[in-house]
C-alpha cells in the first residue's frame, strides 16, 4: 500500500497516532519522513482527512508517554502548513499542550502555532477567539502578538499596549512579555513601548510587574539608549516586587546578566535580594546569574548580587543551593578568586567565612588550590594584613597549603612587624600541625630566588626541619607507645567509622545505581560472561587493582585538640587584628 492509502485508512480507524510512531520514528529528517508528512499535509488540505481530530483527542489515546512526544514532533512540523480555523487549530495546540503535562517539552508545538498564525488574519482571529482573562489562553496572547508583529509591527504594538492596560491579568502578563520580543528598531515604536511599559508598572500585579521589568531589559538589552529609562523604571518598583516577580527577573539575571549594563544590573541585584529563602529554584537561578557575572570579568557585581545573601542565610553558606556559582567562582583566575575570600574573611561576618570555607572545600583535584592576593592586598593596611591572615587561618585551616597560599601573598607590601606576626602564623599553627604538605610547598616556593617573600620561607623551613629535630631528639619513649589493647581498639574504631561512612556514601553513589555489586571470596580478579556479537557468549576478565589515599591530620589534634579548638574559634570570631 501507498503512503495515501495508509494513512487514509488510519484516519478512517482512528489509529493515526501509531501510524506517525510507525514511519516517523528513525526517520524523521530523511526523504521517507520528508515523504509522509508532505502527503499527511495534502491530505488534510485537499479535505480528505482530518489530521487535527487525533490530536484534538490526544488525551484519551492509548500510546505510551514516550511514544506521544514522537506524534507531538509530527505535529509541530505539520501544524505550520495546515488549513484550518483558528478554534480548531486552538483546540489541537492546546491539547497537546495538556496531554504533555508538566513535562519541559509541553510547548513544543506552540512554535508551530505563532508560524502558522503568521498567515492572513489568523492572528487577528486569535485574539477574538480566546479568552483574555484564561490563564491557559495567555500562551496564545503572546503567541499571536509575535504572530501579528512579523508583518503589521504597529498593529502588534497597539493591540500588546491595549492588553498592558487592561483589566484581564493574564493576557496584561503575556502582552508585556511579547513586548520584550517586538523590532524596535523604530524610534517613535520604542518610545511608546516604554512609556506603556512605564505607565502600567505602578498598578500591575506582582506576575505582570515582573514581566513589564523583564521586558524594559530585553528593550534595554537590544538598545543602549534606554539604559537610563530602563533602570529607572526598575528602580521605581523595587520595593513592589513580590514572589513572582523576582522569580522572573531571576531568570531575566540567569539568561542576560553579562548582556545588561551595570545601572540596570544595579537594581535588579537590589530586588534579588528581597528573595525569600524557601524559593529555592529562584535563589538558584540567582547564583548562576552570580557565576555568570563572575565569569565575564564582572566580579565586583558577581559579589554584590550573593554576598548578602550569603550573609543572611546560614543554610546558603555551603553554596550548594546556589547551582553553577561554585563552578564559576572556582574557574576564575587566582586573583579574582583570591578577591572572592578575601572580601568574604574581611567581612568578619560568620556566614562569609563559612562560604570561603565551602568555597575552598569544593576544589577538586590532584594539587591543592593556591590563592593569589597580591592585587587584592595592595589595597590593604597592616593591620588589614594581619587580621585577614588571622581569619584566613581560622577558617581555612582544613585547607592549609591554600591557607599557607594566602598568607604568603599578604607579605608581599607588608610592614615588618605585619610581616613578622603573618611568618609567626605560617609557622605556629599551619607549618607545625602540617609539617608534611604546607612544609612540603613551602620548601618548593623558597627554592625560587625572584620569589618577593623568599627569605621569609627559607627561615621558616629553616626553622621547621630544627623543630621536626627537636621533636625527634628524645627518641621512643616506652611510656608513651600505645598498649596492643589500646591499638586494637583504636584499629576497630577506625574500622568501624569508615565502614559506616562507605555505607552512607554507597546509598547516594551513581555508580550504585548502574554497577552490579560482586563479592570476591578469593583471587585478584573477577570473571564474567555475556553475549557478543552473533549471540556468541564472550569471557570478560577484570584484574583487581590497588589504590590509595592519604590525608594528613593536624599534629596538635592529637596533643592539645581542645587548645587548638579554641584558637581557631578565636581566630574566626577576630575582627581586629591583635
Amino acid at each position: 500500500m501507498s503512503d495515501q492509502d495508509d494513512i487514509i485508512a488510519a484516519a478512517t480507524a482512528g489509529t493515526l497516532p501509531e501510524l506517525f510512531i510507525e514511519r516517523l520514528r528513525g526517520h524523521r529528517t530523511d526523504e521517507l519522513g520528508k515523504a509522509f508528512r508532505a502527503t499527511l499535509t495534502r491530505l488534510h488540505n485537499d479535505g480528505t482527512i482530518d489530521v487535527l481530530e487525533p490530536a484534538r483527542t490526544i488525551q484519551t489515546s492509548p500510546i505510551d508517554q514516550h511514544d506521544f512526544f514522537t506524534v507531538m514532533h509530527v505535529y509541530s512540523e505539520l501544524i505550520p502548513e495546515l488549513d484550518a480555523s483558528v478554534p480548531d487549530m486552538l483546540a489541537a495546540v492546546k491539547a497537546l499542550s495538556k496531554r504533555a503535562g508538566e513535562d519541559l517539552a509541553s510547548g513544543m508545538a506552540n512554535g508551530g502555532y505563532r508560524t502558522w498564525a503568521e498567515q492572513g488574519r489568523r492572528a487577528r482571529e486569535t485574539f477574538e477567539t480566546i479568552n483574555p482573562e484564561d490563564g491557559d489562553d495567555a500562551t496564545f496572547v503572546f503567541l499571536a502578538l509575535q504572530a501579528l508583529a512579523k508583518a503589521e509591527p504597529d498593529a502588534a504594538l497597539d493591540r500588546a499596549i491595549l492588553f498592558v492596560g487592561g483589566n484581564a491579568g493574564p493576557a496584561r502578563s503575556a502582552a508585556a512579555k511579547a513586548i520584550g520580543t517586538f523590532d524596535l528598531i523604530d524610534a517613535v515604536r520604542r518610545t511608546r513601548a516604554i512609556e506603556a511599559l512605564a505607565a502600567n508598572a505602578e498598578s500591575a500585579d506582582d506576575n505582570s510587574l515582573g514581566q513589564i521589568l523583564a521586558a524594559i531589559c530585553e528593550i534595554a538589552r537590544a538598545h543602549p539608549d534606554t539604559h537610563t529609562h530602563a533602570a529607572a523604571l526598575i528602580e521605581s518598583n523595587i520595593d513592589r516586587t513580590g514572589d513572582h516577580a523576582i522569580h522572573q527577573l531571576s531568570l531575566e539575571l540567569m539568561f542576560h546578566a553579562d548582556e545588561l549594563p551595570p545601572v540596570i544590573v544595579r537594581p535588579l541585584t537590589a530586588i534579588m535580594h528581597r528573595v525569600p529563602i524557601g524559593n529555592r529554584g529562584t535563589i538558584r537561578d540567582i547564583g548562576a546569574a552570580a557565576g555568570k557575572l563572575a565569569g565575564k570579568n564582572r566580579l565586583d557585581e558577581a559579589l554584590a548580587l550573593i554576598t548578602p545573601l550569603l550573609s543572611q542565610h546560614e543554610e546558603l553558606t555551603s553554596l550548594e543551593p546556589l547551582g553553577s556559582l561554585n563552578y564559576h567562582l572556582l574557574q576564575s583566575p587566582p586573583d579574582q578568586l583570591a578577591k572572592t575570600i578575601v572580601a568574604w574573611l574581611l567581612a568578619c561576618d560568620a556566614n562569609l567565612g563559612r562560604a570561603a570555607m565551602a568555597l575552598v572545600g569544593n576544589h577538586h583535584g590532584d594539587n591543592p588550590l593556591i590563592l593569589d592576593p597580591a592585587i587584592t592586598a595592595a589595597a590593604l593596611s597592616d593591620p588589614e594584613r594581619v587580621l585577614l591572615a588571622h581569619r584566613a587561618v581560622g577558617w581555612l585551616f582544613v585547607h592549609p597549603v591554600t591557607a599557607a597560599s594566602l598568607l604568603i601573598g599578604l607579605l608581599d607590601g607588608a610592614g615588618d612587624a605585619a610581616k613578622d606576626s603573618i611568618a609567626e602564623l605560617l609557622f605556629d599553627p599551619l607549618l607545625i600541625n602540617f609539617s608534611g604538605s604546607v612544609g612540603d610547598w613551602i620548601a618548593d616556593q623558597s627554592k625560587s630566588l625572584s620569589h618577593p617573600a623568599q627569605p621569609i620561607l627559607a627561615e621558616l623551613t629553616t626553622r621547621l626541619e630544627a623543630y621536626i629535630d627537636g621533636l625527634r631528639s628524645p627518641g621512643r619513649i616506652k611510656e608513651l607507645r600505645p598498649s596492643e589493647r589500646e591499638r586494637l581498639i583504636e584499629n576497630h574504631r577506625q574500622h568501624e567509622s569508615m565502614r559506616q561512612a562507605y555505607k552512607a556514601s554507597e546509598k547516594s553513589s551513581i555508580l550504585a545505581s548502574l554497577a552490579t555489586r560482586q563479592v570476591l571470596l578469593y583471587g585478584a580478579r573477577s570473571i564474567s560472561y555475556f553475549k557478543g556479537m552473533g549471540g556468541k557468549q564472550q569471557r570478560s576478565e577484570t584484574k583487581m587493582h590497588s589504590f590509595t589515599h592519604s590525608i594528613e591530620s593536624p599534629r596538635l589534634d592529637t596533643l592539645e585538640p581542645f587548645d587548638l579548638d579554641y584558637m581557631l574559634r578565636v581566630f574566626r570570631a577576630m575582627k581586629t587584628a591583635p
